[in-house]
């Protein structure tokens, strides 16, 4: 057993410096996420075009959330660009809606549940989204 253990020892040495991916997907809450087209707010469109799974996808993902920051009195009237279902482990959901901007500029997100509450999305996660939605083509 002693002898495994060395062995175990030397192989995160040498893997060290390529990160920990098991970890990461073991730290990151979000599993997967859903997108649909939007047709109208605050409505769920229950026809997904895109399901993430992959870490280096849903992390684009996790990193808007994160990113995100609280903007006050801003009303939008215009239907969103997408609407995204983010699958936690555990099994928990939260729906947003998404209003995608241009590259190089911010979007804005609404959690369905909080539809009076705007985040806005910093410029690099835009370009984050729209590579991950493939839309830079």
């Amino acid at each position: 057993m002693n002898k495994m253990m060395k062995w175990v020892d030397a192989i995160r040495t040498i893997t060290a410096p390529f990160g920990d991916p098991i970890g990461e997907i073991e730290n990151e809450e979000v599993e997967c996420v859903m997108v649909a087209e939007s047709t109208v707010r605050g409505i769920m469109n229950p026809e997904v075009k895109l399901k993430f799974h992959e870490l280096s996808q849903v992390r684009v993902f996790a990193e808007m959330l994160r990113s995100s920051e609280e903007i006050e009195d801003v009303e939008i009237e215009v239907v969103p660009d997408f609407d995204l279902l983010l699958q936690f482990k555990g099994g928990e959901h939260e729906r947003y809606q998404l209003w995608l901007g241009q590259p190089d500029h911010p979007s804005v997100i609404t959690e369905f549940e909080r539809t009076d509450v705007v985040w806005r999305l910093p410029e690099h996660s835009t370009n984050q989204l729209i590579d991950a939605l493939g839309l830079d083509k």
